[in-house]
C-alpha cells in the first residue's frame, strides 16, 4: 500500500511542474513493443499506467529509458539501455533530447503563429510527446524506416507511408520528416469524413511541429505550404491566408505567392460586387463585401474619396453605399471589417484603392479592380504597399 501512495505522490508532483508547458517538449520517446530493456533499473513504480510512465520518465532527467509491463501494469524506468531482450507484453522506450537550438527559437517559432489559438499549440505539443507510441519504430534504424515509407509512397499506400515516416519523425524530430508527415496525412484518400477530419487535424499540427523546429527559412516555408490545405480542409481559410501571407515573408517563392492570391480571392476581405440604382435622378450605387463592416462608433467617410461633397456615404452590414447626382467614389483599401469573434480588422494590405462610379441612366460603372498581388504585376504596379 506504501508503495502504491508513492508512487501517486511521485505522479502528482511531475504533474504539477509540467503544467507550464513550452510549444516543444524538452524530450521525447522512440518505442519498441515486445521488449523488455533490462537493467539499469531506477526506482520502479507499480499500479500505474504507461502514459503515466511516459510521463515520469520524460519529467526525470535521470530517466534515459523506462520499460513498461502491460501484463502487470508496471513501470520500470532506466538510467540506461543496458541489454534488450525479447518480452511479449512489454512496451519499452528510449527517452531523447529535443536539439537545443529548437528549444532555443521555440518561443519565437511560436509568437510567429500567433493566428492559431493556443489549442492549437497545445494539440500540436501533444501530438510530438505522443506520436512515438502511435508509430513504435525502435527496433528499426532510421535509413530502413525511410525506405520503407519511399517504398509505400511509390505504391501510392498514403496511410501506411504516413506511419513509417511517423517512427522517422519520433526518432530524429527533424523538421522536414514533420513535413512529410503532414503532406502524407493530406494525400491519403478515403471517403469517411471523420477519417477526413482526422486527416486534416494530423496534418495542422505536423505542420505546426515542422515550423516550431525549422531552424531556417526553406523548411518553415515549406511547413506552412503544408499547414495551409489542413486549415482550408477544417474550413478554417482566414488562418491559411494567415499562414499563407507568413510563408511569404519568409522568402520569395512563385508558388506561394500563387497559393495566397487564390487563397485571398477565396477568403480574404474584397469587394465583390456592385449594384447600382440608376431609375432616379439621384442614383444609389453599393459596394459588396466579403464580411461584416464594423457598425458601431464608425465614421466611414474617411474611407471613401468624393468625387462630389454633396455625395452621402451610408454602410449598411457587407454594404457602402453613396447616394447622390453623379456618383464617384474611390474606396479605401483600410475599410474597417468585423472578422470572426467581433474583433476590428483592416481590409488585406495587399490590396488597393478601388474606384467606382455611377450616373443617371445610361448608367455606368466603371470599377477599377482590386490590385492584388498577380494583377498588381501584371498591370506593372509597384509591387505590395508493414507499419511500424
Amino acid at each position: 500500500m506504501l508503495r502504491r501512495v508513492l508512487s501517486v505522490v511521485f505522479f502528482a508532483v511531475f504533474a504539477a511542474q509540467g503544467m507550464a508547458q513550452d510549444a516543444v517538449p524538452e524530450r521525447r520517446e522512440v518505442v519498441t513493443r515486445d521488449t523488455d530493456f533490462y537493467g539499469a533499473d531506477l526506482q520502479p513504480l507499480f499500479d500505474t499506467t504507461r502514459a503515466a510512465c511516459r510521463s515520469a520518465c520524460l519529467a526525470d532527467p535521470a530517466c534515459r529509458a523506462y520499460t513498461f509491463n502491460t501484463r502487470k501494469n508496471a513501470c520500470f524506468p532506466k538510467s540506461d539501455v543496458a541489454e534488450m531482450k525479447p518480452y511479449e507484453g512489454a512496451i519499452s522506450a528510449r527517452i531523447l533530447d529535443t536539439d537545443p537550438r529548437v528549444l532555443a527559437e521555440a518561443d519565437k517559432r511560436a509568437a510567429d503563429l500567433s493566428f492559431l489559438s493556443a489549442s492549437d499549440l497545445e494539440a500540436a505539443r501533444e501530438q510530438a510527446v505522443e506520436i512515438g507510441g502511435h508509430h513504435p519504430g525502435g527496433q528499426y534504424q532510421v535509413l530502413e524506416i525511410l525506405r520503407a515509407a519511399q517504398d509505400r509512397t511509390a505504391e501510392a499506400d498514403y496511410l501506411n507511408a504516413m506511419r513509417w515516416i511517423g517512427a522517422a519523425v519520433a526518432a530524429t524530430d527533424a523538421p522536414d520528416q514533420w513535413v512529410e508527415y503532414a503532406r502524407l496525412s493530406l494525400a491519403i484518400e478515403t471517403d469517411n469524413r471523420s477519417e477526413q477530419r482526422r486527416n486534416a487535424e494530423r496534418a495542422f499540427r505536423a505542420s505546426a511541429n515542422a515550423y516550431l523546429r525549422g531552424l531556417n527559412a526553406p523548411v518553415r516555408v515549406n511547413a506552412l505550404m503544408q499547414m495551409a490545405p489542413a486549415l482550408e480542409r477544417l474550413e478554417r481559410g482566414r488562418d491559411m491566408v494567415r499562414a499563407l501571407r507568413l510563408a511569404e515573408g519568409q522568402g520569395a517563392r512563385a508558388d506561394v505567392t500563387a497559393a495566397l492570391d487564390a487563397a485571398i480571392a477565396k477568403y480574404g476581405f474584397r469587394v465583390t460586387g456592385h449594384r447600382a440604382d440608376n431609375e432616379s435622378a439621384r442614383p444609389r450605387i453599393c459596394a459588396e463585401f466579403s464580411e461584416p463592416l464594423v457598425k458601431a462608433g464608425t465614421d466611414y467617410a474617411p474611407f471613401v474619396r468624393l468625387g462630389d461633397a454633396g455625395l452621402v456615404v451610408q454602410a449598411e452590414d457587407r454594404e457602402i453605399c453613396i447616394d447622390g447626382g453623379r456618383a464617384w467614389a474611390t474606396l479605401h483599401r483600410d475599410l474597417p471589417r468585423r472578422a470572426a469573434g467581433g474583433e476590428r480588422r483592416t481590409a488585406d494590405p495587399r490590396c488597393r484603392d478601388r474606384a467606382l462610379r455611377a450616373r443617371p441612366q445610361p448608367v455606368r460603372i466603371v470599377p477599377r479592380p482590386c490590385l492584388c498581388a498577380a494583377q498588381s504585376r501584371r498591370r506593372g504596379a509597384a509591387g505590395r504597399d508493414g507499419q511500424p
